[in-house]
This record gives C-alpha cells, sequence and structure tokens, in this order.
C-alpha cells in the first residue's frame, strides 16, 4: 500500500487515460452497433423502433404558429463565439496538411455575373457579410478534426470501413446490380467524410469543456482554411447539424438568437449513450423568443421550475445535445447564432477528457453518485492531448460505422415491417422511422435510372409545414447541392394548383423548374423528410413515384406544369447559390 500512495500523479495520469481508452473501446465493442457489416445473419429491418419516438413524440404534438418575418439584424450578440472576420489560418503543419477539397473548373464569368446579380438583388454583401457558424470555436474544432484524421488509427480504421461498406452494398443492392463505377469512386470520399464527422464527435466526449460545433456539414473553404465534408447518414442540405456534449452532473445555458426570417424548423435534443438515443425534444415553437430573435434554454439534471423559462432535464445517460436548424429558404433564413457555458458543475477531469461519461454503465454511475464525481475529478486533464491517443478515440467513434452504415442503407433498401427487399424507384408513405428524429415523418428509397429515364414524385405535404427531397448517393450522403439543384424543398419547389408538388428526379435536365438532379448519379438513395407537423391535423403526407421516359415525361406531368430554358435554369442556380454562400460567409474568399 505504501508504494501504491507514492505512485507519481503522471504514471497515475497515464493509467488512468489507458482504462477509460479501453472502457470505451469495450463498451462500443460489446454494443450491438459494431457487429460486422457483412454479417449475413443479421437482420434486414432496423432496430429498436421505438426508442428514439417514445419520449420525443410529444414535441410534434403543438401546432406551429404563423412564422414571423425580422430584418436580418447587422450588430452581433455580445459573446465568446462571435463571427470571425476572414484572415489567413493553417490547418496544420505541413507533414499533416489535411486533404484539399477536388479542385473544380473556374465559373465562367456568366456564371459569377448571375450570382452576384443574385446577391445584389437579396441585399447580400459579400464583403460584410459574415455567417455566425464561423466562431473561433468551430474553426479550431475543424483544424484539429483536420489533423486528427490524418492520424494512422484513424487511416487503418478507414480501409475497414471502406472493405465493410463495400460488402454491404453490394449484397443490399443486388437487386441493381450492386454497385456501379459512379458510387465505386465515391466511397473514398464517403469514408473521409464519415472519418471526419468521427474527429469531431472525438472533440464532444467531455461535457466539462462544453463547445458548440458544426458538423454534418460539405467541404468548405472560408478563412484561409479548406475543410473537408463531414457528411453521413441522409444528411439534409437544408439542415445546419451543430453538437454540444453535456452531463447531468453540471449546469448549463444554451443562448442564441435568430436572425432574418424564421427557419423551417429548428429542434434542440437531448442524445444519450453512444448511440445517440433520444431522450427529449425541445421545439423552437415552444421557445421564449424575445423581439430581437434572442432564446434561452437551461439544461441540468433537474426537472424544470415553474416560470423557470425553456428547459432541458439531463438524465444520467445524456451525453449530447444536438441542435436541427432547418432553412427552407436559404437566402432569407441565414443559421442562427447559438453558444453554450457550463455555469455550475465538478472541475474537468481526465475522465470527462476521455469520454468517461459517455461509456455505458459506467458513466451512468459516475453521473449518480456524488462520491464517483469527485473521486474522477481527482486527476486533472491533460492540456494538449496527444494527437495518436486523439486519432486512437476517432478510430473507436468510427468503428460505429460498421454497422450504422449498414442499417441506414437497409432504410432505403428493405422494408422495415416485413423485412423483404424493395424494388428500386418506390416510394411509400411517410412514417415516423426510429432511426431518425421522432419529431419527422419520412419516406426512404432507392433509384436505378438510365439517362433518358426519370422518376416522378408527386407529394402531398398535408400537415407537414416543411419537406423536403435530397438526392444521396448509394453510401447515403449528398453531393455538391452548392452548384448542383440535387434537392428541393416545399420553399424552392413550384406547388400544383391542387396544392401538392410534382418533382422530376433525373440524371439528365428535363427542363421542368422543379427538377432534382441526380448529380451525374444513376443509381442512389432517397429520404424524403417531412418536419414542422401539425398534429391537431389528420391530413398526413403521401407520396406517389413513377418511373417514364424522358420522351414521355409530358404525360406524367400534371397541366401547367412550369418548363425552364437554359438561362432561367442558370438563373435559379445562381439563387441557390448564393443563398447557399449565407452559410460560409464572408463568400467568396
Amino acid at each position: 500500500m505504501a508504494r501504491t500512495e507514492h505512485l507519481p500523479p503522471q504514471l497515475i495520469g497515464r493509467v488512468g487515460a489507458l482504462a477509460v481508452a479501453l472502457g470505451i473501446g469495450a463498451a462500443i465493442a460489446q454494443h450491438p452497433g459494431v457487429a460486422l457489416a457483412d454479417d449475413d445473419t443479421t437482420s434486414a429491418s432496423t432496430s429498436s423502433p421505438g426508442t428514439r419516438a417514445a419520449d420525443t413524440d410529444r414535441a410534434a404534438g403543438a401546432a406551429s404558429p404563423t412564422r414571423r418575418t425580422r430584418q436580418q439584424a447587422v450588430a452581433r450578440s455580445d459573446r465568446a463565439e462571435t463571427p470571425l472576420r476572414p484572415r489567413t489560418r493553417r490547418t496544420a503543419t505541413a507533414a499533416d496538411e489535411p486533404p484539399r477539397r477536388p479542385s473544380t473548373p473556374d465559373p465562367s464569368p456568366a456564371v459569377w455575373a448571375l450570382a452576384g446579380a443574385a446577391r445584389r438583388e437579396l441585399g447580400i454583401d459579400p464583403a460584410t457579410s459574415t455567417s455566425a457558424l464561423g466562431t473561433e470555436q468551430q474553426l479550431q474544432a475543424e483544424q484539429v478534426a483536420a489533423e486528427t484524421v490524418q492520424t494512422l488509427p484513424v487511416k487503418l480504421m478507414k480501409r475497414v470501413l471502406r472493405a465493410a461498406w463495400t460488402r454491404t452494398a453490394e449484397r443490399e443492392y443486388d437487386s441493381i446490380g450492386g454497385v456501379d463505377d459512379e458510387n465505386r469512386a465515391r466511397l473514398d470520399k464517403a469514408v473521409d467524410e464519415y472519418a471526419m464527422g468521427a474527429a469531431f464527435q472525438q472533440q464532444l466526449l467531455d461535457p466539462m469543456k462544453p463547445t458548440v460545433v458544426a458538423q454534418v456539414a460539405p467541404p468548405h473553404t472560408w478563412y484561409g482554411n479548406d475543410v473537408p465534408g463531414s457528411r453521413i447518414l441522409y444528411d439534409n442540405p437544408d439542415t445546419i447539424y451543430r453538437f454540444t456534449a453535456v452531463n447531468k452532473t453540471s449546469t448549463y445555458v444554451l443562448t442564441g438568437r435568430f436572425t432574418g426570417d424564421m427557419p423551417a424548423d429548428t429542434t434542440f435534443s437531448v442524445l444519450t449513450g453512444l448511440s445517440g438515443t433520444t431522450a427529449a425534444v425541445l421545439s423552437a415553437r415552444d421557445l421564449q423568443i424575445d423581439d430581437d430573435g434572442r432564446f434561452r434554454i437551461t439544461l441540468s439534471g433537474d426537472p424544470a421550475a415553474p416560470g423557470e423559462g425553456d428547459h432541458l432535464q439531463l438524465t444520467a445517460d445524456s451525453t449530447l445535445i444536438a441542435v436541427r436548424n432547418t432553412l427552407s429558404d436559404w437566402n432569407s433564413q441565414p443559421p442562427m447564432e447559438l453558444s453554450i457555458e457550463r455555469v455550475s458543475g465538478p472541475r474537468d477531469s481526465l475522465f470527462a477528457q476521455l469520454g468517461g461519461f459517455a461509456i455505458p454503465g459506467i458513466g451512468p454511475a459516475v453521473s449518480n453518485s456524488r462520491l464517483l464525481t469527485t473521486l474522477v475529478s481527482v486527476i486533472p486533464p491533460m492540456k494538449n492531448p496527444p494527437r495518436f491517443l486523439r486519432g486512437t478515440l476517432t478510430a473507436v467513434v468510427m468503428a460505429l460505422g460498421l454497422r450504422r452504415e449498414a442499417t441506414y442503407i437497409r432504410v432505403a433498401t428493405t422494408d422495415p415491417q416485413t423485412g423483404e427487399r424493395v424494388a428500386p424507384n418506390v416510394l411509400r408513405d411517410p412514417a415516423r422511422n426510429a432511426e431518425f428524429l421522432a419529431t419527422q415523418l419520412q419516406s426512404a428509397g432507392y433509384f436505378d435510372l438510365a439517362d433518358d429515364q426519370a422518376l416522378v414524385i408527386t407529394v402531398d405535404p398535408g400537415n407537414a409545414g416543411y419537406f423536403t427531397v435530397p438526392v444521396t448517393d448509394l453510401w447515403t450522403i449528398t453531393g455538391d447541392y452548392r452548384d448542383e439543384q440535387t434537392s428541393l424543398n416545399n420553399a424552392q419547389a413550384r406547388p400544383n394548383a391542387d396544392g401538392t408538388y410534382t418533382l422530376v428526379i433525373s440524371p439528365t435536365d428535363p427542363g421542368v423548374e422543379n427538377w432534382v438532379s441526380t448529380g451525374g448519379l444513376n443509381r442512389g438513395t432517397l429520404s424524403l423528410r417531412f418536419q414542422d407537423l401539425d398534429a391537431a391535423s389528420q391530413e398526413t403526407p403521401t407520396v406517389r413515384a413513377v418511373v417514364v421516359p424522358l420522351a414521355q415525361l409530358a404525360t406524367a406531368l400534371p397541366p401547367g406544369t412550369a418548363v425552364i430554358t437554359a438561362a432561367q435554369r442558370a438563373a435559379q442556380l445562381a439563387h441557390r447559390q448564393a443563398g447557399y454562400d449565407v452559410r460560409f460567409a464572408p463568400f467568396p474568399q
């Protein structure tokens, strides 16, 4: 015992770090989400259909109020997370330079002129506009993530994912001949983006140092950095995804501000454990928002007190707050401002830094015990965690992708009720799916189209205030939705006379206004989302889909379908690009 008492703190710290890392690895290894993706005995249906829905359906119960419009504010809030002005910044050392975004041909002067005209029409000044996403914490997180994905553990796990995803896709898409050349060429990019997402998640393990980090984002260039994409699992081009770590032992204050028009939908979800099960949801429709668009949400293990205001109660296994800010009109609905502050709780520790509170069983036990919380707080965190350790933890997080990718592919290819394979080019009426936010409805499927074919989709939005039709590849991620119209939502599309919407999905431009490009893909996946649901209405959304040759497209379209010229298409795309650029303003840099 005498020798143990005199062990140097550095050794105790190393032993503690190893114990926590091994604990995370063991917990994930035993988690059902880490079953090998090529296990043919795995059920084709998605698991735990009621897990996320049970406690979150109530958030869909309130009818949406009338949207209100505000002038986009020029002044920014007085907080640490303030949007920055552009400056030169290196993302890594020369030896660890992250892969740059594949170069694209310079746009023609005509395209630049159209984009400039669209910005002037919308009142957007690229010289003075700044995005609420461009905070110091965000830029730091992007730099760390770009360095982390270059480590050996991440590179090795990427090889494992490539092999597993390929075998999964060949099996799940066997009815359309498996993975074609276009999608095979996108596999490396898909795995790279999954790794980048895991590198962001690794930074969100410590709830004692919460930061708001945007991820599930496309590749972008700003502030002198080329930032790789982090899109995964049917990402929505309309949604800004932000995450922050939380824990029951602490109290937090989440503050934000809506500028411009109110977004189509915004939700704050309490996630639990490593698998991200939703425990509670707070919708923007239920927020107390002042005349300047500001709001304040408290988070703690205590229930809401009368008159306390907006509050989310944290459970012992709460790990993250996921914020989905869905923008239907990209030009008038900028991303909201958002920051978090931990106002009370135990001091930071090595246990917290290495994700100890996220370990199933161990994390909740410590959270529920004041004594255990005090004990794990004895060992302080590392000032600068070694990059190899960050890479190891990121690789462990990536291991969840062995099963998650297979599960999400089956959302498109398999009937969840029967477990049987569904045919391509078929979309069922929207329903709740446990793998998505339970306050949404989804209609998922996959397509197989020749260059001279189109998938004509008719959508009746019913009681949904928002819906979107995005194209994703066979790996379930989007492509370049800034420069290609690979998605349309109800604010961007033109409705039919009866209030329904007809959209044409095809590799070739059919000359109709409501065209959703496949981005050059002949095979891909679809996940239509329906949000902002009015629970007081019984008119649920419906979806119909039919494949037609482009030569016979007119016979499948309703009377009065808007056609479009090449010049009008270019203007439509320029309007889209101008709205997208608001997210990463100032643009171009």
